[in-house]
């Protein structure tokens, strides 16, 4: 069963691509109101939100509520222009053109309208699509009808479920009660008989003669006895040892318990495991009496402590531990009253550090007030506690008894209930000097670089930007604290990557080039790589445009100037022996077999030459032009760009019979369409481009459209239309004609058209 909201954006999007329209909206009488229920534009998906006819600003209320008075269609050509509307203000301000609005009937009783607009043209509502819409919305009311039934009928199944399930997890419920107070019943004789034995308490019942009667399953367990080697057997015999490990004899307190049992109620000490292990345990004894008040059984029952002793010995330990770290350590530690700083606690480092021989001479007598160089310090970092509890690294200027100042760095936390401050205290006076010195040396290495001309950076080996003392518009100032990857993209990211951590495990200068797309023009940078302190690099690149360009320009003029060689010499000189070679076949008569071979082996010869001088011009064209025609060279420019920008879908289209246009031509063609794409992905933010070959008879025409930002084409500066200038005169170089459409917002069209002779 289809869901409501679902058929009503299928059944928007198939009228709005049948009808022609650019927006669309869907309104349904509910609860005897009209209510929006979609609104719909082109190919994003509609939106479902619910809305009244006054609250919704996409559609004209007027329109709507013509059609609900009078049941008829209208249709308008151009609406803004229709008198009975003049005075609408949706269609005055958003100047509609062509409107359709149809009221949607079931059995002549209204259920909706549908209310559809073009923008673009008028004249869009023909007559044919007049009628496909009717037939349309005749099968929609039907469906409309279907799925609300449906929709109210799913509701009322799943209320009764509701209320069924409510009513049968009642009942279960009862019945489970039930079964548990009968089950409670049955089990509570059980669990008093089971009690003993589920204790996780040792339990023992022994004669005043110390003879075990009795010991539940945990004792067993705990102890590493059988039930049969101990019941039987005295205390002496198998729990109680000779002497506890701390040298106590036990045995006459044990003597004196099966004697008088009502004076020891609680006991702890050490018991024997059957393996010779001692636990400690924790006794709590009660006499068992006859008719006549004498003690027949005593009933002790046993807690295992010994993880808690071990516990209390660590924590002995532990504080030991801390007292000697407290009184030995290197950093002063303190304990102040806050009101007056009064000193409650120090140890002898503290002491040291304000010049006192001893932390006596201080503790309860001296006031830390006194030792602040500005008062104020104390108060801001008081203030700091009471707001945060805790103020770490705080640094202050203190005075020692004799008046030398030094640099303290405090870590502290205010405890308020018992007034006091208890932190730590570290002399960083050489820090500071050195902070200092830093500060003048890094000055001066600043004015060093500043004198400079080229772009320069620190890296770490993470790819985070740590600091820039001259940058471009890739890595300025406003750059610092951000990664690699924030500032390229990810392949670029990663390959720079790679040269700062190889240059921080080698510990070698790297030396590389590499190029950086800014403004609109793509710049080639050398960067010096050289590792520094800490896991950084030093990253000092240089412009190195102007010698690419040459160097490429030089390289394309060589190449250009090879292959002209070789098709004017070479090739030349081969198609003359051919042509030689033909002339004497036809002139020679003696010895015809002899001199036909040798003719034969020179011209074959000559073939072979030909063949190398053609294979010649051909590896100098473009790579992607080497293995195959435009087409299928496209075709795989296309696809690395898909790899690389996969947020952006590409489509690319042939029509005609294929055929092959001049070397030059199709090269340039290459290029031109390459220069487009990149323009799409890089300028535009396009997240669509289609590309078409378009191979008529007498032309050929090549396309790449985009739907990104546009821009005016008269109103861009030739500092930034490089790309376009370029396209420019590859296409007057071979004689094509290069059409270039765009509106800010409306995207990019390119056009190249060759006529063919």
């Amino acid at each position: 069963m289809i869901h409501l909201d679902q058929l009503i954006a299928t059944l928007m999007q198939v009228v709005i691509e049948n009808a022609g329209a650019e927006t669309g909206a869907l309104i349904l009488l509910e609860e005897d109101q009209l209510t929006v229920v979609a609104q719909c534009s082109g190919n994003r998906p509609c939106d479902l939100e619910k809305l009244t006819i006054a609250e919704c600003t996409t559609i004209p209320v007027s329109v709507i509520h013509s059609v609900e008075r009078t049941q008829d269609t209208l249709v308008f050509d151009d609406a803004v222009n229709e008198s009975s509307f003049l005075t609408d203000p949706y269609i005055q301000h958003h100047q509609t053109q062509s409107l359709l609005c149809m009221p949607i009937l079931q059995q002549r009783q209204l259920i909706g309208i549908l209310y559809l607009e073009n923008n673009l043209s008028t004249g869009v509502f023909t007559s044919d699509r007049l009628q496909v819409l009717k037939l349309l919305m005749a099968q929609a009311a039907i469906s409309l009808e279907n799925a609300r039934l449906y929709e109210r009928l799913a509701n009322y199944a799943k209320t009764l479920e509701r209320k069924l399930e409510e009513q049968t997890q009642a009942l279960q419920q009862e019945i489970i009660d039930r079964e548990r107070t009968e089950d409670a019943l049955r089990q509570s004789e059980a669990n008093y008989r089971n009690l003993l034995q589920t204790a996780n308490s040792v339990i023992i019942r022994y004669d005043p003669q110390g003879r075990i009667h009795y010991i539940n399953d945990y004792g067993v367990k705990l102890l590493g006895y059988e039930e049969h080697q101990i019941l039987g057997r005295t205390l002496f015999e198998t729990i109680i040892p000779d002497i506890e490990i701390s040298g106590r004899d036990v045995k006459p307190m044990v003597h004196d318990l099966l004697r008088n049992p009502q004076a020891y109620p609680q006991g702890e000490g050490e018991n024997l495991c059957r393996d010779g292990r001692r636990v400690w345990m924790a006794w709590s004894n009660q006499a068992i009496f006859n008719d006549q008040g004498e003690v027949v059984e005593i009933l002790s029952v046993g807690n295992d402590t010994t993880q808690r002793r071990q516990a209390e010995e660590a924590l002995q330990r532990s504080e030991a531990k801390f007292r000697n770290i407290f009184a030995n350590s290197q950093v002063g530690i303190y304990r102040t009253r806050i009101g007056d700083g009064l000193i409650l606690d120090a140890n002898q480092r503290f002491a040291d550090l304000f010049g006192f021989d001893s932390p006596q001479e201080m503790i309860g007598i001296e006031h830390t007030t006194g030792y602040w160089v500005n008062l104020s310090d104390r108060q801001q970092g008081i203030e700091v506690m009471k707001r945060d509890g805790e103020v770490r690294s705080y640094e202050a200027q203190m005075r020692k008894r004799d008046g030398t100042v030094f640099w303290g760095l405090f870590s502290s936390y205010l405890n308020a209930g018992d007034d006091y401050i208890e932190g730590v205290l570290a002399d960083i006076s050489d820090r500071k000097q050195a902070e200092v010195a830093l500060q003048a040396s890094e000055a001066e290495l600043r004015a060093l670089f500043s004198a400079i001309p080229d772009p320069l950076c620190i890296i770490n080996a993470e790819g985070r930007l740590l600091c820039t003392i001259k940058g471009t518009s890739s890595y300025g100032e406003e750059c610092t604290g951000k990664t690699l990857h924030q500032l390229f993209a990810k392949e670029q990211a990663d390959e720079f990557l790679d040269y700062i951590q190889q240059s921080v495990r080698t510990q070698q200068v790297l030396t590389v080039e590499y190029s950086d797309w800014i403004a609109g023009r793509e710049i080639w940078f050398s960067a010096r790589i050289a590792p520094i302190r800490h896991e950084q690099v030093i990253w000092l690149a240089r412009d190195i445009t102007p010698q690419k360009q040459a160097e490429a320009a030089s390289i394309l003029e060589e190449r250009n100037r090879m292959a002209r060689e070789i098709h004017d010499t070479l090739a030349q000189s081969f198609t003359g022996i051919l042509a030689q070679v033909g002339a004497a076949k036809q002139v020679l008569t003696d010895d015809v077999e002899a001199t036909g071979a040798h003719l034969d082996l020179i011209k074959e010869l000559a073939r072979t030459g030909l063949t190398e001088a053609r294979r010649s011009v051909v590896a100098l064209r473009p790579q992607l032009l080497e293995e195959g025609s435009l087409q299928s060279a496209l075709h795989r420019l296309i696809a690395q760009i898909r790899t690389a920008a996969m947020d952006t879908t590409l489509h690319y289209e042939i029509e005609g019979a294929v055929y092959s246009l001049p070397t030059e031509v199709e090269s340039n063609l290459l290029r031109m369409g390459q220069e487009a794409l990149t323009n799409a992905i890089k300028h535009a933010n396009a997240d669509e481009i289609r590309v078409q070959l378009v191979y008529d008879r007498d032309r050929f025409c090549l396309r790449v459209k985009d739907n990104g930002r546009g821009f005016g084409v008269g109103s861009i500066p030739s500092s930034e239309g490089f790309g376009l200038l370029g396209m420019s005169e590859r296409a007057e170089r071979i004689g094509a004609q290069l059409t270039i459409r765009s509106q800010p917002g409306q995207g990019t069209e390119i056009i190249v058209t060759v006529i063919r002779e």
